[in-house]
């Protein structure tokens, strides 16, 4: 599989689907909360892909499952771990870094951030910040 990542020189963000690879648009400054595949890494949709692709940082619930997940489609984005044990410790980095204007992408380890891990959370500390959440 080819890579492809951020380029210092043009900050261009891409992922690749086969051998297709294919440039992220610019997201807004936002919370967007990202539903990954539960089992078959190639069930996940293209707007989740280009989402991660072009999100500031990538909150993960555990960075090395996520990395199989980033790496398979050539996602080189920074990761940060976002999980129940440090959610009072990451949570108000990645607030800070909202109100900075950067994009966060929240996923999960499989299914939609939320569900049964801490997100709800992040979601409520955004909201609470006025900040948005996609």
């Amino acid at each position: 599989m080819e890579k492809a990542s951020v380029t210092a020189e043009t900050g261009k963000r891409s992922y690749v689907v086969g051998q297709t690879e294919i440039a992220a648009r610019p997201l807004e400054p936002a919370l967007y909360l990202v539903a990954t595949p539960i089992g078959n890494l190639a069930d996940i949709t293209l707007r989740a892909l280009e989402t991660l692709a072009a999100a500031d940082i990538v909150a993960c619930e555990d960075t090395r499952v996520s990395r199989v997940l980033l790496d398979r489609y050539a996602i080189r984005r920074r990761t940060t771990a976002y999980h129940e044990h440090n959610a009072g410790e990451a949570g108000p980095k990645l607030i800070s870094a909202l109100q900075a204007g950067q994009s966060v992408a929240l996923i999960s380890d499989a299914g939609t951030p939320l569900v049964s891990d801490p997100g709800y959370r992040l979601v409520g500390e955004a909201l609470d910040h006025g900040i948005r959440v996609v």
